[in-house]
């Protein structure tokens, strides 16, 4: 049987993915499985069951979200490889309290990974939009990004953490007059109550993990690979505002060295192969004809807009040819 294949957004800065859940998911089966399965990068979530990414192929299965690779990993029956459970021997108490944990670290470090990414301005002008446009093919770039950070905007609202500060440029920035005190103030009381937020999730995660290198003492464990991919997606990108990147590296050393830990570990175990990138065919600008899930009213609207830029561009081009003439190559 042929070895599983892991459906993942493109790395970038030395990690194997910009997102956080499927970094996790690399690590994960790097560390259960090391050198039998193969990575290959994608930037269409709709390719998912679950619509999200990561998602897991091998043979006839596809499995996402996270949470079921995980389980299909620890008990799939395979020639190629030996399934690995790299949570066996927690007791019941323990697996119950890691799961706990781990749905924490989702959401509430997950909130602060995507403030650093799509809520500050600087940040999103200068570093995630031209990342995420580097990766998607043309027309998508154009768009695409902004649909993503739109998708961010309600989650880092109900945390508190969405910055209303709009995108200007610096030239811009200097031909007007200084924000007044008030806009300074709301500006400067924002980010402290991002830091505080940030505090208070990562002191827990702190005397969680205590002076032990893992959480689970000397056991490396699904809540590790978890926690470390969400340190690292905040400490190794090059974020020209370094908010929480700060935080972490002056007051969370121990964070950040488990994090640095599973990094490395995970490197010295024998490198998955990688499938060529996604091409950027001519049909990869077509939204898909058959839904595989059902799709929420925003994602419905979404491809019917598409479907509308799609036709409008292809009359625009039939029409200048009747007026105009085809011309002759």
């Amino acid at each position: 049987m042929s070895l599983p294949v892991l459906h993942i957004w493109p790395g970038q800065w030395g990690l194997s993915s910009t997102d956080p859940t499927c970094l996790a998911a690399a690590f994960y089966l790097q560390l259960a499985i090391p050198g039998k399965f193969s990575i290959s990068y994608c930037t269409n979530p709709d390719l998912s069951p679950s619509g999200m990414l990561p998602f897991l192929t091998h043979g006839h299965q596809v499995v996402s979200p996270l949470s079921s690779i995980i389980k299909y990993i620890s008990g799939v029956k395979s020639d190629a490889f030996e399934a690995a459970n790299m949570d066996a021997g927690l007791t019941s108490f323990q697996i119950s309290q890691k799961t706990a944990w781990c749905s924490h670290v989702e959401a509430n470090l997950g909130d602060l990974t995507a403030y650093m990414f799509y809520s500050l301005p600087e940040n999103w002008a200068k570093l995630t939009h031209r990342t995420l446009a580097y990766s998607l093919p043309v027309p998508q770039r154009y768009y695409v990004p902004s649909r993503i950070r739109t998708t961010h905007r309600p989650r880092l609202e109900a945390a508190g953490l969405w910055n209303e500060q709009p995108i200007e440029s610096k030239d811009l920035r200097s031909s007007k007059s200084s924000p007044d005190h008030k806009e300074k103030f709301a500006q400067t009381f924002q980010r402290e109550k991002a830091l505080q937020t940030a505090r208070d999730t990562l002191d827990m995660y702190v005397r969680l993990l205590g002076e032990n290198q893992f959480v689970h003492h000397g056991r490396l464990t699904t809540l590790d690979i978890m926690l470390a991919a969400h340190i690292l997606v905040i400490i190794k990108p090059p974020f020209p505002e370094t908010l929480f990147s700060d935080l972490l590296a002056d007051s969370y050393p121990t964070l950040v060295a488990h994090a640095e830990r599973i990094l490395e570990g995970s490197l010295k175990a024998p490198a998955p192969t990688h499938n060529s990138p996604q091409s950027h065919s001519i049909s990869s600008l077509f939204p898909p004809l058959a839904a595989q899930r059902d799709k929420s009213a925003e994602e419905t609207e979404f491809e019917l807009r598409s479907w509308g830029w799609i036709s409008l561009a292809v009359g625009s081009v039939g029409l200048y040819w009747l007026t105009m003439g085809i011309p002759v190559m």
